[in-house]
């Protein structure tokens, strides 16, 4: 399943209609009392920022959102079916904030409470039509002020219904988005035969954030994690990484951040995946480590520095009701290693193992209370995130429901490299600014790290070509 643009997309024109929740749905949330559980703080910070950027006047969309097919066409009742049960499913989606004294304040609907109004929009015959619509409704239809935040659209054509699930941040992450298509799938089919759907059962990512907070109230300064953040972050005044080269941005004198662009590209195919990653077990590390080690030495050697230091997001799915559950299960760890390592590849990807092992339980601990405890304000910039695709329940039949994923970030001054292995190879996405150097460098960037990746699969080894200590 790859993670591109929608207008990337080769969409299949046909008969489209919107699943909206009903009125009378609409009207029970209005009613619903409040939950005495919080928001998590990827949440409220997303909640918050999206309300600050109102304010001022600037809506940038966030969304992010799956496409799969029903083949031979989806039966609209047991298409109902499978969506409601989903969501009584993933209580997240029957959740919802309201803002009452500065407070963000969570409500949420019972289950069996979810009814949906099916509303026919009409034939498109042009796939560039269908894009600008399709993108257009979940950029008004994925707010995280208001509720529900998500939409869902069919498209009946020849071969089969697509369906397209788009979803503001608040309720998903990227893994989430790669678990949707089989669960939909094997409901839908249950749904339809009057059979059990087979799933595993899950935790409510509303429980998750509950945890979370009272787990961070109990943190201070001298947390051994809380401190190793202000080890890393204090002797850059206060600044978390920047991408290692140029972008082309001027001093921030306005609210807008510049837009962004993105890219997508394919980097090994599967046979040279499985022989990049004999080289890194062969030379003492593994896939995960392999990728960043390519990361930091393409930085390295285009950025002419001493240290690599990024950021990379693990997953906080830590017990196993998380495991398929739908939320945003993400922290961050910070990564920094030296450029004045001796030797070769493997050298530098066993340096990244052991960092990596180290800081895993920094991402333990969310961003926004170390922002807390030390009266500060952390923005991540610049990331690079690996995720194995081939493990996703349902992965091995993405090809046969021509699952896709997509995202959309409007604007930002931030650099995000998303590195994803699937059963068809590794590619890459990544969004920056859309300026003449960002466009050149990141793809610089991405091309470097390529290259060593490719030589890596083929010979076995790279060679930096880096100077020796500085």
């Amino acid at each position: 399943m790859k993670l591109t643009e929608i207008s990337q997309y080769d969409a299949r024109t046909g008969r489209v209609s919107e699943w909206r929740l009903h009125p009378s749905t609409l009207a029970a949330a209005e009613e619903t009392g409040i939950d005495s559980r919080p928001p998590s703080y990827l949440q409220e910070a997303h909640v918050r920022t999206a309300a600050m950027n109102r304010q001022r006047g600037v809506e940038e969309p966030t969304w992010l959102a799956t496409a799969f097919d029903i083949s031979g066409g989806a039966d609209p009742d047991a298409l109902e079916m499978a969506f409601r049960s989903w969501i009584d499913r993933h209580e997240t989606l029957r959740s919802g904030f309201r803002e009452s004294d500065g407070e963000l304040l969570r409500f949420t609907l019972e289950t069996e409470r979810i009814a949906f109004q099916r509303v026919e929009i009409g034939d498109f015959v042009e796939q560039e039509e269908l894009h600008r619509y399709l993108e257009d409704r979940f950029d008004e239809s994925t707010d995280p002020l208001d509720w529900p935040c998500y939409l869902f659209v069919t498209v009946d054509h020849e071969e089969a219904t697509t369906v397209y699930m788009a979803f503001d941040h608040t309720n998903v992450d990227g893994y989430s988005i790669s678990l949707i298509a089989h669960e939909i799938q094997e409901l839908y089919r249950a749904a339809a035969v009057g059979d059990r759907a087979q799933l595993l059962d899950v935790g409510s990512y509303v429980d998750f954030a509950d945890a979370e907070r009272s787990r961070a109230a109990e943190l201070d300064t001298e947390h051994e994690d809380v401190r190793r953040w202000r080890e890393f972050v204090e002797p850059a005044d206060w600044q978390l990484p920047a991408f290692p080269l140029d972008l082309g941005l001027a001093p921030q004198d306005s609210v807008i951040m510049p837009r962004q662009s993105g890219v997508c590209e394919w980097l090994l195919d599967p046979d040279e995946a499985n022989t990049f990653e004999t080289a890194c077990e062969e030379g003492g590390s593994n896939f995960f480590s392999g990728v960043l080690a390519a990361t930091g030495i393409a930085a390295c050697e285009l950025g002419d520095q001493d240290v690599y230091r990024t950021l990379v997001p693990f997953h906080t799915r830590s017990q196993p009701q998380w495991w398929a559950s739908l939320g945003w299960y993400v922290g961050l760890a910070p990564v920094e290693l030296p450029a004045t390592q001796e030797g070769d590849f493997h050298a530098f990807a066993r340096g990244a193992r052991e960092t990596v092992r180290s800081v895993r339980s920094m991402a333990e601990v969310p961003l926004a209370r170390v922002c807390e405890l030390f009266e500060v304000l952390l923005r991540p910039v610049f990331l690079v995130s690996y995720i194995d695709g081939r493990l996703v329940p349902g992965a091995d039949r993405w090809d046969e429901w021509n699952a896709h994923a997509f995202g959309k970030v409007s604007r930002g001054d931030g650099v995000f490299v998303w590195i994803n292995r699937t059963q068809d190879g590794v590619y890459v996405t990544a969004r920056y600014p859309a300026t003449e150097l960002g466009h050149k460098n990141v793809l610089r960037f991405l091309a470097r790290t390529g290259e060593i990746l490719t030589t890596v699969a083929q010979d076995g080894d790279y060679v930096p070509l880096l100077a020796g200590p500085r």
